[in-house]
């Protein structure tokens, strides 16, 4: 076990029975999963298992008609999304939802809003309330942007860069709100095998040096084994393998459900 480990140990997040339905269609059930603190928690299965689900409702988009979601030992579940973000929860989508015709530096700071405290008196005393605290957000967003190596685009609209860079910024803006959770869906969509290994150390650097845990939503296997600690298949909204990647993805129910018989994933 790692110093970082040792010192915070426990789990950040708790999923208890989770179930989720759409009208007549299951889309999670008994869904159990515990990503543990300083892990990269990889979560993956075929396209209509159940993961986008299972994360909105974490995050509070789709709370789960049963079971418990736990963070930090705090049932959250239910909670609406923006107390979500204010518990230290980020989260990058799978679709890129950046705006266009912002910069890079503009979307970036967007990140900052949930420690953001706009009033009517703080505007009207912004010379000695908001502005020292446009500094400090400021400050944030600038050394993340030196941390995700983004200062030569930084003025670039983001229109104008390749996906690559875009993911970039989309992980970029989840760190500059400072969480100690966070989900990451499919960030390395698009990619070519250059830009997914940049990537992928750049989510090793959000683990290791700036301590926060990572749920990891995949495709890309090598990516899963390379840098999760563990994770958990679903399909068909059920858990059908968890633990250590070299583990699972040997697991036959596993290939089954990914390539439909006896072959390796690996």
């Amino acid at each position: 076990m790692s110093e970082r480990d040792a010192s915070a140990p426990g789990a950040v997040l708790e999923c208890k029975g989770v179930e989720r339905r759409f009208g007549g269609l299951v889309a999670l059930s008994g869904v159990d999963m515990q990503v543990n603190r300083g892990e990269i928690f990889g979560l993956v299965g075929p396209n209509g298992s159940g993961k986008t689900t299972l994360t909105n409702a974490i995050t509070g988009f789709y709370p789960p008609q049963s079971g418990e979601i736990l963070l930090n030992g705090r049932d959250i579940t239910g909670l609406a999304p923006h107390k979500v973000a204010r518990l230290g929860v980020a989260r990058t989508f799978q679709n890129l939802a950046l705006f266009n015709g912002m910069t890079v530096l503009d979307n970036i700071l967007l990140g900052r809003h949930v420690h953001m405290k706009p009033s009517v008196v703080r505007t009207a005393l912004y010379w000695w309330l908001s502005r020292p605290e446009e500094a400090a957000h400021r400050e944030v967003v600038e050394e993340v942007i030196d941390f995700m190596q983004l200062e030569s685009v930084r003025d670039e609209l983001v229109d104008a860069i390749p996906i690559g860079l875009k993911k970039r910024v989309e992980l970029a803006r989840a760190l500059v709100a400072e969480p100690n959770f966070l989900i990451l869906d499919e960030p390395m969509a698009g990619m070519n095998q250059e830009e997914k290994e940049y990537m992928a150390r750049f989510i090793l650097d959000a683990r290791d040096e700036r301590g926060v845990t990572v749920l990891l939503i995949e495709h890309h296997m090598d990516i899963i084994t390379g840098i999760c600690d563990r994770m958990l298949v679903l399909s068909y909204g059920e858990v059908i393998g968890t633990g250590i990647p070299s583990e699972v993805i040997a697991d036959p129910g596993v290939i089954k459900a990914y390539l439909g018989g006896a072959h390796s994933l690996a």
